[in-house]
């Protein structure tokens, strides 16, 4: 018994395992700690730190987790963890004044809003936090990002060391953006250049979700607020149209647009540049959601102004639609839609990493 606990597939190559286990989806992990608990073999194989590294090759494009909800500041309702894959993952104490304001590079961003806006980063595998004295200012309405500090990182795994945080805040009075830029190594708030745009209509500046997009973060706050993070300057341009929409990451990395245009058209944009500088907002594809969203609980009349993009999963082709009944996940290359959760937050930030749990099941299988 003891010898087929050891190994019950002797014949079979080490090879020939990784082989098989390199084909297990990423976005289902609990399929990696089965897999890891079946015996001592395989555990040292999916805990290798080579393996890992082939694994995340293979796959290239990280999987969505899970999700991060924003709360609601009035009705004083924190975020909350909305898993997308079996395997629960740590999420941060279920506490009413901590709102979810960013997520990348396997790290959730939160503030906590009282007299100082003080931050608080979190690993959601392994639940580690640290807490981020606030700002030399102190907005009451701001964003922020977070993003792994770590050079030549490719961001598909993620875990520990150091970051940097961003806030930007406008005030609408003055129509001046300004901000910051929070090192963990030196823990040091740096200020950046302000930008003066009196002529941008202000919308809410309270987590505006937020895209990296090489050595730049972008904010949709009124307008499109450009964060240089090598410069530490701000700018900032225009929307392609006036109502609301997400930022997010298209082909070949370039900066993007989508919004919900004539009540059901998913429409996307891709800024391009030419050999001179900037040219502007292209139209990339239309998609009609009614061929993809179920609409038997609701008639077409209930289509208008219910369906908004609640979140995009960055350097993903996947978003989520908020429609009247619940939240769902759309992978625009397949059409593929799945529901995640039935609230209708407007501001969901998806966990987007790789998780190959194998050391946390083999603690659980040490006596085997």
């Amino acid at each position: 018994m003891d010898e087929l606990l050891e190994d019950p597939f002797p014949r079979l190559l080490p090879e020939l395992v990784e082989e098989v286990f390199f084909r297990i989806p990423p976005d289902e992990p609990a399929c990696l700690v089965r897999a890891s608990a079946v015996c001592k073999p395989w555990r040292r194989i999916l805990a290798g730190l080579g393996f890992r590294r082939r694994y995340r090759k293979f796959h290239g494009t990280p999987p969505v987790l899970g999700l991060f909800q924003h709360g609601n500041c009035l009705l004083r309702k924190g975020s909350r963890f909305v898993p997308t894959s079996a395997l629960f993952l740590a999420q941060p104490d279920d506490r009413p004044d901590w709102f979810a304001m960013d997520c990348r590079h396997g790290r959730a961003l939160f503030a906590r809003i009282r007299k100082t806006s003080d931050l608080m980063v979190l690993d959601p595998v392994t639940g580690h936090r640290r807490r981020v004295p606030s700002t030399p200012k102190y907005p009451l309405s701001f964003s922020a990002a977070v993003l792994c500090a770590a050079q030549g990182c490719d961001h598909h795994g993620c875990q520990g060391g150091h970051f940097r945080l961003a806030v930007v805040t406008t005030n609408q009075r003055q129509g001046v953006t300004s901000g910051w830029l929070y090192s963990s190594e030196t823990r040091v708030w740096s200020e950046l250049t302000s930008v003066h745009h009196p002529n941008v209509r202000y919308t809410n500046n309270f987590g505006a979700p937020s895209v990296l997009v090489g050595d730049a973060l972008y904010f949709n706050i009124g307008g499109i607020v450009e964060c240089k993070l090598g410069t530490l300057r701000l700018s900032i341009y225009e929307k392609p149209i006036d109502r609301g929409g997400r930022l997010m990451t298209v082909e070949e990395g370039r900066l993007g647009f989508a919004a919900v245009v004539d009540v059901t058209n998913l429409t996307l944009w891709s800024w391009e540049t030419g050999p001179v500088g900037a040219i502007g907002w292209v139209k990339l594809r239309v998609i009609d959601l009614k061929t993809l969203l179920p609409t038997c609980e609701f008639g077409i009349r209930s289509w208008a102004n219910a369906l908004v993009i609640s979140g995009v999963a960055e350097g993903t082709q996947v978003i989520f639609v908020r429609a009247r009944v619940g939240s769902y996940m759309v992978h625009l290359k397949s059409g593929r839609v799945r529901p995640v959760c039935a609230s209708s937050d407007i501001k969901i930030f998806p966990y987007v990493s790789f998780y190959i749990p194998a050391m946390e099941a083999a603690c659980f299988g040490q006596g085997q």
